[in-house]
């Protein structure tokens, strides 16, 4: 049986022998896997292996289940490789192995991404492999937003010292944000943007179709090259800031979008791999919830 690995929070990543065919994980202690983490519910998943194959289950959890950077069906067995990221709660689980391959012709995004080409190849070969700079910056990002939680630090600060950690890892990137929305009108409230090259208008510029097409459908976006995408998937817009590649995650928590984090990069294709999709993911399932917990504070008057 392969292993399971637990990364949450500030923790380091732990490793469990898996010695049964089925396994249930929640925050309950009669679970087989227990995972503290108040954004996990009691009983969130089922982990079960046939024929050398594994499927997953969510149990219809409050916050959900997110594989490969897509929200699956509560109730529905889900079939997923070893090293595939799955988010529950604040807390990112992978079978068999930590991180995904690196290999290109791979490329897993939902949206209406295309395969890398040849020449997609050879623009990401002076990207070493990052997977231990992805957990580090993964468990930076989670602690600065736990610390937000527990000294009632200004998330926006959080949001954009997130956005700087990630645009560092992401050399290709050129410019990125978090992106709120109301929760009662569905209109985008706030902007925290991060440039790294001056574009024009500057630190504004973004993708609305893009944008808006994530959070009205739940589901992540990515092109790898714009150029070779079909003309009806692309805004004037983007035409007109020369948008190259762009990456856009959900915020979901509660079962509601709560906003985006949006990356693009001008002039220059293929600044993506299919395990930053699965980074932004892992970022996406703690923002949402530290964003969720901000606006609750505020609401109440704290």
């Amino acid at each position: 049986m392969p292993r399971l690995y637990i990364m949450k929070g500030a923790d380091k990543v732990q490793s469990l022998e898996v010695r049964a065919d089925t396994i249930h994980i929640g925050r309950a202690p009669e679970n087989d896997i227990q995972i503290a983490d108040g954004s996990v519910s009691r009983k969130h998943l089922i982990i079960r292996w046939k024929l050398n194959k594994c499927f997953i289950t969510d149990l219809k959890s409050k916050n959900g289940t997110i594989v490969n950077g897509k929200r699956i069906p509560p109730g529905h067995e889900i079939e997923v490789q070893e090293g595939i990221p799955i988010g529950i709660g604040k807390t990112v689980i992978a079978l068999g192995r930590v991180c995904l391959d690196d290999k290109p012709d791979a490329m897993h995004t939902t949206g209406f991404t295309k395969g890398f080409s040849e020449h997609g190849e050879a623009f990401l070969q002076d990207r070493p492999m990052t997977p231990q700079k992805n957990m580090e910056l993964i468990y930076k990002a989670s602690s600065a937003l736990m610390q937000s939680i527990n000294i009632n630090e200004n998330i926006h600060e959080i949001l954009g010292k997130i956005l700087n950690y990630l645009l560092d890892l992401l050399q290709r990137v050129d410019r990125g944000a978090f992106i709120l929305v109301d929760s009662e009108t569905k209109e985008i409230s706030e902007l925290i943007p991060i440039l790294k090259k001056s574009n024009g208008d500057g630190v504004r510029s973004y993708s609305r179709t893009i944008v808006e097409r994530v959070m009205r459908e739940g589901k992540a976006v990515v092109m790898l090259d714009t150029f070779s995408e079909d003309k009806a998937n692309l805004s004037e817009s983007m035409e007109i800031m020369k948008v190259r590649s762009v990456m856009c995650v959900p915020l979901i928590s509660r079962s509601q979008v709560k906003g985006v984090i949006y990356v693009d990069s001008i002039n220059q294709p293929y600044g993506f791999r299919k395990e930053d999709l699965s980074l932004l993911t892992a970022l996406s399932i703690p923002a949402a919830f530290a964003i969720e917990n901000a606006s609750l504070h505020s609401n109440l008057g704290g």
